[in-house]
C-alpha cells in the first residue's frame, strides 16, 4: 500500500543576497510530498528499496525545483510588468519635458524676432 509522505527542506540563508527574492516568495520551511510503500520494513538493506528511496529523493527534488521555478518565474513577471511601466512613464514624462522646452524655445524665438 502506498502513503503520502512529506520530505521537508529547511533553508539556512540567514544572508540572503541582494538579488534574492522578496519576502513573499522566500519560505524558511518548505515540504515535498512523496509516495512511499508502507509495507517497508525500514531496513533499507534491499538494493530495490534503496534504489526506490534515491527515485522517491529525485523525484522530492525535481517537484522542489518545478516549485521554485514557477515562484521565479512569476517574480520575473511581477518585475518585467513593473519595468515597463516604470520605462513607459519615464518615456512619457520625456516627451512631456521635450515638448515644453520645444515650446518654450518657439515662445523666445518669437520673442526675439518681435524685438528685431
Amino acid at each position: 500500500m502506498n502513503t503520502l509522505k512529506a520530505i521537508e527542506n529547511y533553508s539556512l540563508n540567514k544572508n540572503p543576497s541582494p538579488f534574492s527574492l522578496p519576502r513573499k516568495f522566500r519560505r524558511r520551511h518548505r515540504s515535498t510530498p512523496c509516495f512511499c510503500n508502507s509495507d517497508d520494513s525500514g531496513s533499507g538493506s534491499s538494493p530495490s528499496s534503496e534504489g526506490d528511496k534515491r527515485k522517491q529523493e529525485l523525484l522530492a527534488r525535481i517537484a522542489m525545483l518545478q516549485t521554485q521555478k514557477v515562484r521565479l518565474t512569476n517574480f520575473l513577471d511581477e518585475r518585467s510588468a513593473y519595468l515597463t511601466q516604470f520605462a513607459e512613464d519615464a518615456n512619457a514624462e520625456f516627451d512631456e519635458i521635450g515638448e515644453k522646452a520645444m515650446k518654450e524655445l518657439d515662445d523666445a524665438g518669437a520673442r526675439v524676432c518681435n524685438q528685431l
